[in-house]
């Protein structure tokens, strides 16, 4: 049979039971032959196999329906909503999910990967004699890491085997196995970041990630401040789709480790420390509250805390609800966002309870593609009884004014003032500039009433 453009049902791959039903494909070509009899099938010409979400394209295809196959020896590009990838001799199994690809490169996630083939298998990635990394220079990247195996789970985590750390042509260190998050917000990377902050002077930071079993891992973070010393802390943590336990260790700065932070502002202009001897954390991640615009988030932790004067047994719970964004406009230029909840605070070292409201509210004005304004209101009740400096609030009503500014594609301006709304007083002028470079990124902030500078260069992924 030939066809100028052909659909097909795919058919189940075996007489076995599956959990989920197969979905069907659709096969688009200039040329398509179809045996019903064999389940035979080759397309020629601007080849486009669809099955949901994912899309396989080639100039040249053969397979076989009634074993929910297809492959080429042609190039190919697999593209998923997190995976773009183009490599040569697909083979691959519409009806498990399941197949394989040669001579691979392309982009999972935020990261660029190449590799000598790649292993597929239903959201999971395998890469052999890989390379990947979150610059994406044509030539040799700024930083990169290559290992004997990387397994990704787009958008979850990352697992590097036998891997070395690049930057540039430079080999910084090895590791036999090398563990990274891939979620949204999260940081840590398996480079060393550099800065410098007031009082603790220069600072370099290392990140270190070791999977023990499933979804928990062993986190290392080696700190070392030319003014304070050596201030690490170790985590082990078990990451689930829905929330996470972490069991925490060393030294913490309330200037990088925030319970709950505000919409706009809300950062104080001290750096206190403690040592959590140790501290368990439990994180219900954000979900949503029926079919309502609002979600919610939940944490608990508890452990024993030190500072320079005391020890005490601390525990702190918080319970968030956040909305959905409201836009005043069709082209989201206005946005509104709003929040409130509630932190009870306790403290062994003096027997107290701490019952705090919180409420954040922040309204959003994007006036052109280089400018954007805002104004918000950070509010926080019962403040005065915190046994610990660290993670306080500094100040209980906030109101918050600022703008960023991008002055050119690689340079941004972000100022914005906090005012105490109790006291009727600028709390601090925050004054910051961030640099593109190429594939690093550089921030100078200046605290105006602390006097303080603050810097830091990291990685950039895109």
């Amino acid at each position: 049979m030939l066809l100028t453009s052909a659909t097909l049902p795919a058919q189940a791959a075996s007489k076995k039971k599956t959990k989920k039903p197969q979905l069907p494909i659709t096969l688009e070509a200039d040329e398509l032959y179809f045996s019903d009899k064999t389940g035979e099938m080759f397309a020629r010409g601007n080849v486009v196999i669809t099955q949901d979400k994912t899309k396989i394209y080639a100039d040249i295809f053969r397979g076989n329906d009634k074993q929910t196959e297809i492959w080429t020896d042609d190039k190919a590009r697999l593209k998923e909503p997190l995976t773009d990838v183009t490599g040569m001799k697909i083979r691959y199994n519409y009806g498990s999910k399941f197949g394989n690809m040669q001579d691979i490169k392309g982009k999972c996630g935020d990261d660029f990967i190449t590799g000598k083939n790649i292993h597929i298998e239903d959201g999971k990635y395998t890469a052999y004699d890989a390379t990947t990394t979150g610059c994406p220079a044509k030539g040799t990247p700024d930083y990169h890491v290559s290992a004997r195996k990387v397994v990704i789970w787009p958008e979850e985590k990352m697992i590097a085997y036998d891997a070395k750390v690049w930057i540039g042509k430079m080999v910084i260190y090895s590791t036999p196995v090398y563990q990274r998050s891939l979620k949204k917000g999260d940081k840590d990377t398996e480079y060393p970041s550099f800065g410098y902050q007031d009082t603790d002077g220069y600072w370099i930071k290392q990140h270190l990630g070791f999977p023990v079993a499933g979804n928990v891992s062993l986190e290392a973070n080696l700190i070392y401040y030319s003014n304070t010393g050596f201030k690490p802390n170790f985590e082990l943590v078990d990451s689930e789709r829905d929330y996470s336990m972490r069991l925490s260790y060393g030294d913490y700065s309330s200037s990088t480790t925030l319970l709950s932070g505000a919409a706009y502002g809300g950062v104080s202009n001290t750096i206190n420390w403690i040592k959590k001897e140790p501290e368990i954390r439990f994180d219900w991640y954000a979900k949503p509250i029926g079919q309502l615009h609002w979600k919610y988030n939940f944490t608990a932790l508890a452990g024993s805390w030190t500072d320079s004067v005391k020890t005490s047994w601390h525990q702190d719970y918080f319970l968030y609800f956040t909305r959905d964004p409201i836009y005043f406009d069709k082209a989201k230029t206005w946005t509104w966002v709003n929040g409130f909840g509630g932190e009870q605070v306790r403290e062994s070292y003096d027997g107290s309870v701490q019952n705090m409201f919180k409420y954040n509210t922040a309204v959003s004005k994007k006036l052109n593609s280089w400018l954007t304004v805002w104004t918000a209101f950070n509010y926080t009740s019962n403040t005065q009884q915190s046994a610990f400096a660290y993670n306080s609030i500094a100040v209980a009503q906030e109101w918050v004014n600022g703008f960023s500014a991008q002055i050119d594609k690689k340079t941004a301006f972000i100022f914005y003032n906090s005012y105490d709304a109790v006291n009727g007083r600028t709390y601090e002028n925050f004054y910051t500039l961030i640099r593109d470079l190429h594939c690093w990124t550089a921030s100078v902030q200046y605290q105006e009433k602390a006097k303080a500078w603050i810097f830091n260069l990291q990685v950039l992924r895109f």
